[in-house]
């Protein structure tokens, strides 16, 4: 939960406040709230919603610039604008709690529309870093692209260096490596995961060695690509989740004796008497403290493995989950709203 909103004496609210108490606070809880969401939808009003009363922020919604939501992770946002034509121009790595903001360079493989299968995620970059407070940290962003050849390509920025490291690429002899941009990616170790929408395969980008590889998924039982989402798991493996009937399974990889990956059932939450209306697929999740976002018939509510509650959230079915401590009293109303002139902003280059 977000730090306590107190009245009290400006003594006690200045302890409470101070970096001390929050690094305790934040030591703590170890993962971060969830503060809201983020919604790629033309036909909902808000394109952040706030999930809690307390939340630092407030619904917005960019009527005046093109933003397209791709990533969230440690407490940073990853933006990619658009153009006339819907045309990615460039990206931006958002700070929303400390109102900063970086405009990158698009890779060089990018070259629309023959590029139009992408995806990709931002991560903090500091070493040794347990992403309990990654405010003011390097970050690295991995942009991955299928070409029209259906050649996977995919590189790395680096915030530190200021550059794109050089393009790995992989392919299949026989398929198209085409990614699925509208589903969550898993940061785990070293390596993000990204889906593809083959079932039996899914792209590796190794953060150490800057590759990408192909690698094999084992399929799940009765499941295909798009009706799963990857994520990272509580012992720090790779992990799904999936909707079967009424029934929310997640799985994690695990070697068998004979070294075949596969994949083992780690938990079996029924949802049937939870929701209004019968669950259709899983939409994303909320690492670290067990909030799914399900859609239904009646549009996409949050499921809270841990307590039972559920709430209606949106009717949009591309949401972007957004985690991060924050201290009350720091004014971060106004950078939010500065978001939706963000291109007009000058923005710190890198």
């Amino acid at each position: 939960v977000p730090l306590p909103r107190l009245l009290v004496c400006k003594p006690w609210r200045s302890r409470l406040t101070g970096p001390a108490f929050s690094r305790l606070y934040r030591e703590f809880h170890r993962a971060p709230p969830l503060l809201g969401f983020f919604e790629n939808d033309e036909t909902v009003f808000c394109w952040f919603a706030p999930l809690t009363p307390t939340s630092p922020f407030l619904p917005v919604h960019p009527s005046q610039s093109d933003l397209f939501t791709l990533d969230a992770r440690h407490g940073l946002v990853l933006l990619t604008a658009l153009g006339a034509d819907g045309e990615p121009l460039c990206l931006i790595v958002w700070d929303p709690i400390f109102h900063r903001q970086w405009l990158l360079p698009l890779p060089e493989f990018v070259d629309y529309p023959t590029v139009p299968d992408c995806a990709a995620a931002v991560l903090c970059a500091a070493d040794g870093c347990d992403h309990i407070d990654c405010h003011g940290n390097p970050f690295r962003v991995v942009y991955v692209g299928t070409d029209e050849d259906g050649v996977a390509q995919a590189c790395v920025y680096s915030s530190e260096d200021r550059s794109w490291s050089p393009v790995t690429s992989c392919e299949h002899t026989d398929l198209p490596l085409l990614v699925i941009s509208s589903r969550p990616n898993a940061l785990v170790g070293d390596a993000v995961y990204f889906l593809c929408h083959q079932e039996t395969f899914i792209l590796q980008y190794d953060l150490f060695n800057q590759e990408l590889s192909m690698i094999y998924w084992p399929p799940l039982p009765k499941c295909k690509c798009g009706e799963y989402i990857v994520m990272p798991t509580e012992d720090g493996v790779l992990g799904c989740a999936t909707l079967k009937e009424s029934k929310l399974e997640l799985w994690s990889m695990e070697a068998g004796t004979d070294g075949a990956v596969k994949w083992a059932i780690r938990r079996v939450v029924e949802l049937e008497n939870l929701l209004p209306s019968p669950p259709r697929y899983a939409i994303s999740c909320a690492n670290g403290v067990d909030v799914f976002f399900v859609r239904t018939d009646l549009g996409t509510f949050t499921v809270e493995l841990n307590s039972g509650r559920v709430k209606k959230v949106s009717n949009s079915t591309n949401i972007i989950p957004y985690m991060s401590f924050y201290t009350p009293g720091t004014s971060i109303v106004k950078p939010v709203q500065a978001c939706l002139s963000l291109l007009s902003y000058d923005l710190q280059i890198i």
